[in-house]
């Protein structure tokens, strides 16, 4: 109970209720700005590397430059983000990152562009250390985790459309203007970021499989790193111009919700094994398409198609982890693996462009994603299917537990 006469704020407000206007505008802000660089980064990609006309592998070491930073200050302040003080962390995470964002847009040479973009991605790391662990505080995990992601798509999709309108009107760089001026605005946006009641204990499980995280390691090369050259792949070779192959980019951005009931239908109605085979299978040839596609029209569609398969795909990849370790350990640590991943993709698939060709990033896109697939399937069978606990793992008269997927799904429904 609180205090007598205690004040009641805008910012105790939200933190009390976890879903309340300054609590959610500070978790989408949290969630999209420390993601902006890696779900916007095919706009920059294209813009970076036609300015300083760089090739394909050099454009993504650039590109992974900022998101290996981003991983790696993510994973390095998990820990500081589970204490008190994360809208300060956020704010200096906002800080760095648009300091960062405005050296990149003025930047002259390419060493000072890399810099710029380590810079950038240290401060988005904090940013997005603290929103993600927001989530946390907030009495209904599952609702707040869906509202956040939407209102988080549908910014990131027009910051796909601006950034891509700035390259266009005032250079190649222009786009990092724009992100400066979001992470500038963001300094408000957090304020309602909601805290930590109390201090909370948790038991410590077993080592996280390592085949396993492997797994999902290559899952966030194969999927960032083919999202990053997308705009380039469809100005290549589908004939689109930048900015009709971003608008491609920012609907498939929004399709990608219908991944989120369908991956919950699939392992609900076929099982986990099943769905995650014929999710992975049909964006396997989404990503193909996208890669090679011969028109615009089918670059559009395969988009948004593997795009809804991607989230489908990741929603039940954490679903799994919690399903299979519920300390929260293999949860964290598969976060940690995708952001991994997200960080070395680029550079990975640019490399792979530059010696191989698009044929060659489909064929090594395919057969490591399929090897990926394997270890994801066979822990996938040690589980029960969602919303179903088996009655000698549940306390007597407990009700069943709620898997991320079917929250997320309940609270599409609500």
């Amino acid at each position: 109970m609180a205090a007598r006469g205690a004040r009641r704020t805008p910012r105790n407000n939200a933190t009390a209720s976890g879903l309340g206007a300054a609590a959610l505008i500070a978790l989408a802000c949290g969630t999209t700005l420390g993601n902006v660089g890696g779900n916007v980064m095919p706009s920059l990609l294209a813009g970076f590397g036609e300015r300083f006309a760089l090739s394909d592998t050099s454009a993504g070491f650039v590109a992974a430059a900022q998101l290996l930073a981003t991983a790696v200050v993510t994973l390095a302040l998990s820990a500081r983000a589970s204490r008190p003080g994360r809208a300060r962390l956020a704010r200096w995470g906002l800080v760095a990152a648009t300091i960062g964002f405005v050296v990149a847009w003025l930047s002259p040479t390419v060493a000072v562009l890399v810099g710029a973009n380590v810079v950038a991605g240290a401060g988005l790391g904090a940013v997005f250390a603290a929103g993600t662990a927001a989530l946390s505080s907030t009495p209904d995990v599952d609702r707040a985790t869906f509202r956040t992601v939407l209102a988080a798509t549908l910014a990131t999709a027009g910051l796909i459309m601006l950034v891509s309108l700035a390259n266009g009107i005032g250079g190649g760089t222009a786009g990092f203007a724009v992100l400066a001026a979001c992470c500038a605005a963001g300094l408000w946006g957090v304020a309602g970021m909601p805290e930590r009641a109390a201090a909370q204990t948790a038991t410590v499980g077993p080592r996280p499989p390592a085949l396993f995280l492997l797994a999902v390691l290559a899952f966030g090369v194969i999927e960032q790193g083919t999202w990053s050259y997308a705009a380039v792949f469809g100005m290549r070779h589908a004939g689109l111009s930048e900015g009709t192959a971003s608008l491609a980019l920012s609907v498939a951005a929004l399709a990608a919700l219908a991944g989120v009931p369908l991956g919950t239908f699939t392992a609900q109605r076929f099982g986990r094994v099943a769905g995650i085979l014929a999710i992975g299978g049909l964006g396997f040839v989404a990503k193909a398409l996208v890669i090679i596609a011969p028109t615009g029209a089918v670059f559009a569609v395969a988009a948004s198609v593997w795009q809804i398969c991607y989230l489908g795909l990741l929603v039940q990849i954490l679903a799994l982890a919690a399903g299979t370790d519920r300390s929260g350990r293999l949860v964290a640590a598969t976060a940690g693996a995708v952001a991994l991943g997200t960080g070395i993709g680029p550079a990975v698939i640019g490399t792979t462009l530059d010696l191989l060709g698009p044929a060659g990033v489909v064929a090594a896109v395919t057969l490591l994603g399929i090897a990926a697939l394997v270890p994801q399937a066979r822990l996938a069978a040690r589980i029960p299917r969602p919303g179903h606990v088996p009655d000698d793992a549940r306390a007597p008269g407990a009700p069943a537990v709620e898997g991320v997927a079917d929250g997320a799904v309940r609270a599409v429904r609500e």
